[in-house]
């Protein structure tokens, strides 16, 4: 058997702090609990980074008899997931010391199990360990988007976040257990080789059609993105941050690595679904912004957008591809922590951020949050010199380099209209 256990060492310990933190819970005073979890879950993430930056290596490895795969791509993913969780969790201090949580220690540690299961999702290399990841990284998102005791808004959020993905978990299963009934394996490899030797049939279609909707649930493309709107205004703002940050890099990169390997011999006969739905995405998403009065929810629909315009990228050939979206996404991840983080220090300081007219004014009560409104917006919408633009240019040259004219103008306009949205909260009147 070829375990390779050292290759799992920063998921090992991120699992053994997570439950160690599950038994100081028992014993710590719940005074103490907030800045003593909030502190902790920071060194375990910086360990646990550390850990997996050993783990860095140009090859790809294996783990557990081939069920877990780590190559240069997985690493760099699951360092940008950690990050993501060390600015949730500042986040998360300073709105739980102005919220009262009854569940401090829980927060935290559940947290920490999301994070387990985003990284182990980014490695998954066979069917039931992508499922499994996928549901540790679920289920512990939908009890955060709950755990605040008064916040009935965070309740309804979770209820449906769990209903839709639910959904998404069952038609996923559904896809798996076709494909494993077609070929009798359950590894990436093993999968793409008997596809690749038996050829396309109706019944590999449809198991590819089933898998690619489970994934545009949780990524929230459209037509499968009603959730997301809702989700995002319900749940607390470092949950929503955490969600747009994590579950979005998680989702994409278990995607890009599911089906490159396992399907990339047959694209011509699933990418023009992917180019359709990348297009109606990004201007649902942003059409539908467009007469948004709160700022979760504008921003959750331009997380739809995004998703559109990330999509967009999977049409180009698997390495250029590969590299396009964890750029688009690196980038993408560092401005919504940003934006959420804006908003979650807006309202812990006692000032009112999600309605469109509480920004009237907001220079003069705070210049720099104001600034830092602009440069965040201007870089969600693409604008130059700013991060987002580089993201977008990368991307709209990959496009153009393989030939997708009409989906790289289709990108052009959607940013086109998100400046319209971006500016309109930027502009409220004092």
């Amino acid at each position: 058997m070829n375990l390779n256990l050292e290759l799992m060492l920063p998921e090992g310990f991120l699992l053994i702090s997570a439950l160690l933190m599950m038994v100081i819970d028992l014993v710590i005073s719940d005074r103490q609990k907030n800045s003593f979890f909030s502190n902790l879950s920071i060194v375990v993430i910086a360990i646990t980074m550390l850990l997996t930056s050993g783990t860095v290596s140009m090859e790809s490895n294996l783990a557990f008899n081939g069920f877990i795969r780590k190559d240069l791509m997985v690493v760099l993913s699951q360092l940008l997931l950690l990050i993501s969780g060390i600015f949730a969790v500042l986040l998360s201090h300073n709105y739980i010391e102005k919220f009262s949580l009854k569940y401090k220690g829980e927060y935290y540690y559940t947290l920490l199990f999301a994070l387990l299961g985003g990284m182990l999702l980014v490695a998954a290399n066979e069917f039931s360990t992508l499922f499994v990841s996928l549901e540790v990284m679920s289920i512990s998102v939908y009890i955060l988007v709950a755990l605040f005791k008064d916040d009935y808004r965070g309740k309804e959020a979770a209820l449906k976040y769990f209903i839709m993905g639910s959904v998404g978990a069952a038609i996923l299963v559904y896809g798996f257990a076709i494909l494993y009934g077609l070929t009798g394996v359950t590894t990436y490899d093993g999968v793409s080789e008997l596809v690749n030797k038996n050829g396309v049939t109706l019944a590999l279609l449809f198991s590819i059609a089933l898998v690619a909707v489970a994934f545009l649930f949780k990524t929230g493309a459209v037509p499968f993105h009603a959730w997301v709107p809702d989700v995002y205004h319900g749940a607390p703002t470092p949950v929503t941050a955490f969600m747009g940050a994590v579950v979005k890099v998680a989702s994409f990169v278990a995607f890009l690595r599911l089906f490159f390997p396992v399907f990339v011999s047959f694209a011509k006969n699933w990418t023009p679904a992917i180019e359709l739905v990348a297009v109606v995405t990004m201007f649902a998403g942003a059409l539908l912004a467009l007469n948004q009065n709160n700022l979760k929810r504008m921003l959750a629909y331009s997380a739809v957008s995004h998703t559109g315009v990330i999509l967009a990228a999977f049409v180009t050939v698997p390495a250029l591809a590969s590299f396009v979206v964890l750029f688009y996404l690196f980038v993408y991840v560092f401005v919504t922590l940003a934006a959420f983080g804006m908003l979650s220090l807006l309202t812990t300081k006692g000032l009112k951020g999600e309605s469109a007219e509480d920004w009237g004014g907001l220079y003069k009560k705070s210049p720099f949050l104001a600034l830092s409104a602009v440069v965040i917006f201007m870089s969600l919408a693409g604008i130059p010199p700013f991060a987002g633009f580089w993201a977008k240019f990368y991307l709209l040259t990959a496009l153009l380099r393989e030939g997708f004219i009409t989906l790289a103008l289709a990108v052009v306009l959607s940013s086109l209209m998100s400046l319209y949205f971006y500016l309109n909260h930027l502009s409220m009147p004092s």
